[in-house]
């Protein structure tokens, strides 16, 4: 009898897994339960290999319980076009001949896709560089590496992306299919990166060092309603260095009615008031407070609203919030989906993919609120490619921004820069990574190249022996109160006497448990003090001094104050500080702006765009700033 029951039993179980459905013991009275197939995912959603090589997909299930179940040996793997890259029984690819495909994994009535970019960079490669050559991580922190393919003729190649990486001792160091190395524990491990035939390695040391302090940053923020904001704790070690954890750290907020907090350090903001985030990291711990307004997330924008691409192309989309005071904000943490992964799949960043012909949905996220649009991937093919800027030339330990367009036998131009290979005749003289940037090297002549399959296209680039001689940093000696944040800017003055803005600086703060600065230049003051902020690039490093003083809010004033502009023109608001020890400081960045009469005109928050006011309507609209609960108005006119 009872045998009878486990064979009726097992053919239950047989039969729920050809049918998708999943039998787990979580019923009531310990019965099984059974939860449907809903959906199929392949990761990662794209992925690019040289011809020869291969590369592995995952294919995990999401049923109708919530559950997840790795699905990769069972599904039936397709490949859009063998003749460019096969896939095995158990979502193995290799890449046949250049081109672009999609794999696909089907489970019942579901499935998922990829797009998968074959290149022939491995073609005539002679040897691989990675970089750093001895990477030194922290327990729980991460070290990013770089490949560079260096070829027959001489040219090199970022291939980053193309490599297959992989770790001799995943318990000490991990890396991802991108060559970002994750610390676990202390110890050495041997990073490899492998393009068909073609190797090499580096010992990345994973090390456990005292932290004496940690540090949360961003510091004093006022926050609307209905998003979510990201929040980094900052190891600071004995030995005076900093890097951001990425894991280890527990996260709290002390008024969950107000904000709370996920193990990643994302706050998700539910209603008006003040929570204190907490970051703790054994003994050691830091806060930092949020004042949320009473302002309602009320609709949010996809940019741009609607848009065609070329399959095995990306296209970056950016969700803005709009809220019920008239304030915007760029979502940067919102959630990404697509209503039909063979035709279109979407990183969690808003970087979209396409994969196959057809029309796809794409959704926007953030609480309840959502927002989508239709985006068409068409099977256009790449006609030819062209490159900016021309014959060009810069200095010696510089960068450069180069840009892609492509245009598609359909007669469509598209942004082809995060989609192109490219590479660098005379790596003597400059490098480039495969998002376009130069950086130079030394006095000479280089030929810049991107390509997209069997499409290529050059222009040169002289390297002149002007050089990076000093670095000022604005402004210059600020003093401000504990709780507030400046934004820094660097300025390169070079040996023939010409001035630039630098983009391609690193920032560091000589005592973060004081003022910890970011990678974009905006410094907050944690505590009373006084810390030297230092800008480097090319071996140049140019210093300011930041005092942080202790002093509290008194009253804001903003500028300019009553004016007017055109419709469909911006103005700049500032917000400026006074505070209880006699400083006045700005503070727009710590203040959340809004607008009486949204349909006169809305104004931005947020660390690129605080206090930007666009209008709209004709109108007059109060625009409002709101630091930790200290407000002031003035008035904004649209004629």
């Amino acid at each position: 009898m009872r045998r009878a029951r486990w064979l009726l039993s097992s053919l239950c179980l047989l039969l729920a897994s050809c049918s998708g459905t999943k039998t787990s013991q979580t019923g009531s009275g310990g019965q099984p339960s059974s939860a449907s197939l809903t959906a199929v995912q392949v990761t990662p959603d794209a992925a690019s290999v040289s011809v020869s090589a291969t590369v592995s997909f995952k294919a995990t299930g999401t049923y109708s319980d919530g559950t997840t179940k790795d699905l990769t040996s069972s599904a039936q793997w397709n490949s859009s076009d063998p003749n460019i890259a096969s896939v095995s029984a158990a979502g193995v690819a290799t890449g046949v001949a250049a081109g672009v495909v999609t794999i696909s994994a089907h489970s019942v009535s579901f499935a998922g896709s990829a797009t998968l970019t074959v290149d022939s960079a491995g073609a005539n490669l002679t040897a691989l560089t990675l970089s750093p050559a001895s990477p030194s991580v922290p327990v729980n922190t991460t070290e990013q590496l770089t490949a560079t393919g260096r070829y027959s003729d001489g040219s090199t190649r970022d291939l980053t992306a193309l490599v297959t990486w992989s770790s001799s001792a995943a318990s000490t160091a991990t890396v991802d299919v991108n060559g970002t190395v994750k610390g676990v524990a202390a110890g050495s491990a041997t990073i490899t990166a492998t393009l068909n035939n073609t190797s090499q390695s580096v010992t990345v040391t994973v090390t456990a060092p005292t932290i004496a302090a940690i540090s949360v940053t961003p510091e004093g923020l006022t926050l609307p309603i209905g998003i979510s904001q990201q929040f980094t704790a900052t190891a600071i070690y004995s030995d005076g260095s900093s890097q951001d954890l990425i894991s280890g750290v527990s996260w709290t907020s002390s008024s969950t009615a107000v904000a709370t907090i996920d193990g990643a350090g994302l706050a998700a903001i539910l209603s008006a008031g003040t929570t204190t985030i907490t970051a703790t990291v054994g003994a050691l711990s830091d806060s930092t407070t949020v004042t949320v307004v009473p302002a309602q997330l009320t609709s949010i924008t996809i940019s741009p609203a609607t848009s065609s691409i070329a399959a095995g192309t990306v296209q970056q989309f950016t969700a803005t919030g709009v809220f019920n005071d008239g304030s915007t904000q760029v979502l940067s943490s919102a959630q990404w989906s697509s209503s039909a992964q063979s035709v279109l799949t979407v990183n969690s960043t808003g970087l979209a993919t396409g994969v196959g012909p057809g029309t796809s949905t794409l959704t926007v996220t953030s609480g309840t609120i959502s927002a989508s649009a239709s985006v068409t991937v068409t099977n256009a093919t790449l006609v030819s490619i062209a490159i900016a800027p021309l014959n060009s030339s810069m200095p010696v330990g510089a960068v450069k921004q180069f840009t892609a367009t492509g245009t598609f036998s359909d007669n469509t131009t598209q942004d082809m820069t995060q989609s192109a290979l490219w590479s660098s005749s005379n790596a003597a003289v400059a490098t480039i990574n495969n998002k376009g940037l130069v950086t130079s090297i030394a006095a000479g002549t280089t030929t810049v190249n991107a390509a997209w399959g069997a499409i290529t296209q050059s222009t040169s680039l002289t390297v002149s022996t002007v050089q990076l001689a000093s670095i000022s940093i604005t402004p210059a000696n600020p003093r401000i109160v504990k709780g507030t944040s400046v934004k820094f800017t660097a300025t390169g003055t070079y040996t023939d006497g010409s001035t630039a803005t630098l983009v391609n600086v690193t920032w560091k703060s000589s005592k973060p448990q004081i003022a910890n600065v970011r990678t974009s230049g905006i410094a907050h003051g944690k505590k009373a003090g006084t810390a030297t902020i230092s800008a480097t690039a090319s071996g140049v490093t140019g210093t300011t001094t930041f005092t942080v003083g202790t002093g509290t809010l008194l009253s804001i004033v903003i500028t300019p104050a009553n004016s007017s502009v055109a419709v469909g023109a911006t103005k700049q608001f500032t917000a400026t500080g006074t505070f209880s020890d006699g400083t006045v400081q700005d503070v727009t960045l710590n203040s959340h702006w809004s607008s009486s009469v949204p349909t006169v005109a809305t104004v931005a928050n947020g660390p690129n765009g605080a206090g930007l006011a666009t209008t709209y309507a004709p109108g007059t609209t109060t625009i409002g700033g709101n630091s930790g609960g200290i407000t002031a108005s003035t008035s904004l006119s649209a004629p």
